[in-house]
């Protein structure tokens, strides 16, 4: 069996009948110390990240809560949710944990920033968390493009990672979510201040990935990969051309590698020692958008504000696991020219949703024809797997977005209101319950 077809083979397999589809998400957040200072990442003699993390996995245990939690980069908490059928399930389990944390804010007097860029400090200012696969990545990062200390130390994001039913599956969904996350990244836009400064209409955190390393992040259109058909296939061509930043050696250490991720795994073929272990550590080190693990992973969603952290995952939930709604979507995609996605992709840098996109047409147009797509299949999954609607998750703040606009924008408004210092406001605006 050839390098492409194994990838493939480990893409594919855990799939699962539509009925037994199971979703699952990630939320990460940023936190400042009682001198409105970032929480300090490793271990020392102040309350530190690590210390958080030391917390809430001893209350995992003590209390049963559950998912998996983590550290980022740069001391952002990163929740992890076990896969579940209906997102009731996983909002439930959010807000348990969410209790927990902020009895642990309180408790150290912390501030849960929910922000999806920090608002105050640049990537200088900021600890790198002591693990080698992050100073690999970090100086990989340093030469492939001009904001990756600021992707892996200052943002937080909102990631989906959805079960696959079969090839076919896994590639339209792939291929709509990877059409339509210009269009996300818009909606949950919640980047309002950069450097102590309100960031205007542009979509920071966005822009800030895309800058990060061309040839492992961006659209999947950007590496040639441009329809549904033969959408995997080429996917596992693609990741196998992309230098390694690091891989594992007989005893599991992490270590520099400077060639490709497929010459890695050519040399293991060689030997006869390729492990699904091997190629998961490959599709790792991709961070496109929108990605392949043995489930796809949904990557481009800001933070958002508390309160609204199922939106997103609701979003793709609708779009993504409903069968008409899909089949619509692929429909109305089939329309769309590469040239036209490239531009949509261009214009999602800034918020400005009177933009004309595909077809000529208001990027506000084509913003709702797609949550209007989102909530219909909210609707076509309450009756499918027969539960309560989970449209309450996405209804809100959709009408709040085309009311009002995008939350940053929202802050920014606020903030200028405000008459306040920028610090002041910040530990006002984040200090509600």
């Amino acid at each position: 069996m050839k390098i492409s077809e194994k990838i493939e083979a480990f893409i594919l397999s855990n799939l699962v009948p539509s009925s037994e589809r199971k979703i699952g998400i990630e939320v990460e957040s940023v936190f400042y110390n009682h001198d409105m200072k970032r929480l300090p990442v490793n271990k020392c003699e102040q309350f530190s990240a690590e210390s958080f993390l030391r917390e809430m996995q001893k209350l995992k245990q003590e209390e049963k809560i559950e998912g998996t939690f983590s550290l980022e980069p740069g001391g952002q908490l990163e929740w992890s949710s076990p896969p579940c059928k209906d997102l009731f399930s996983i909002n439930d389990q959010f807000q348990t944990q969410m209790r927990r944390t902020k009895e642990i804010c309180n408790q150290n007097n912390l501030l849960l920033v929910d922000y999806a860029l920090e608002p105050l400090y640049s990537p200088e200012e900021i600890d790198l968390i002591n693990m080698k696969k992050y100073r690999l990545m970090h100086s990989k990062f340093l030469h492939t493009g001009n904001h990756g200390p600021w992707m892996m130390r200052n943002t937080a994001s909102v990631q989906i990672n959805i079960d696959v039913t079969s090839k076919k599956d896994a590639e339209e969904m792939a291929f709509i979510a990877d059409c339509l996350q210009p269009l996300s990244s818009i909606l949950f836009s919640n980047s309002p201040f950069l450097k102590g400064k309100p960031a205007g209409k542009e979509n920071l955190r966005y822009k800030i990935w895309n800058d990060t390393d061309s040839i492992r992040c961006n659209y999947l259109l950007d590496h040639t990969i441009e329809s549904v058909e033969g959408l995997i296939k080429k996917y596992c061509e693609y990741v196998q051309k992309v230098p390694a930043i690091f891989v594992k050696d007989t005893n599991n250490s992490i270590q520099e590698y400077r060639e490709t991720l497929g010459g890695w795994l050519a040399g293991l073929e060689k030997r006869n020692q390729i492990r699904d272990e091997h190629i998961l550590t490959v599709l790792r080190q991709i961070f496109t958008h929108v990605r392949f693990k043995h489930v796809l992973e949904i990557r481009g969603c800001d933070r958002p504000p508390c309160g609204y952290e199922m939106a997103p995952v609701s979003f793709w939930a609708g779009l993504l696991c409903a069968d008409v709604s899909r089949k619509s979507i692929l429909a109305m995609l089939k329309n769309w020219t590469i040239e036209e996605r490239k531009q949509l992709n261009n214009s999602a840098q800034y918020l400005d949703i009177s933009r004309n996109g595909p077809q000529g047409k208001p990027i506000r147009e084509w913003l709702e024809k797609v949550c209007t797509f989102a909530l219909e299949g909210l609707g076509e999954r309450q009756e499918k797997l027969q539960m309560k609607n989970e449209i309450f998750l996405l209804e809100e703040f959709i009408a709040d977005f085309f009311k009002n606009g995008p939350k940053g924008i929202q802050t920014q408004k606020k903030f200028r209101e405000s008459g306040q210092k920028i610090v002041d406001f910040i530990k006002s605006n984040c200090s509600k319950d």
